[in-house]
């Protein structure tokens, strides 16, 4: 990627860190996944969105909240759940 390409990438980054709404395309940027990958999981009723008309909107704090919901239990954490049975 050339330096202007990740100026640019930056620039818009910056820009969506100021939102709470994002386009499609802004949240594929922000999570780092393609926009065809923001269309599956949109399809498969994943990610939470809103419509308007064509449009598809997400709001940062819903992404934010669904990108940390299905949290990994550490080994600590399994033993403790363990020893409490």
């Amino acid at each position: 990627m050339d330096l202007e390409k990740r100026l640019e990438r930056i620039e818009r980054l910056l820009i969506i860190m100021n939102k709470d709404v994002m386009t499609a395309d802004e949240c594929a940027l922000y999570l780092g996944v393609s926009l065809d990958r923001i269309n599956h999981l949109v399809v498969e009723r994943e990610i939470p969105y809103y419509k308007k008309g064509s449009r598809r909107f997400f709001k940062k704090s819903e992404i934010n909240e669904w990108m940390t919901s299905k949290k990994m239990l550490t080994n600590e954490e399994i033993a403790a759940k363990a020893a409490q049975w």
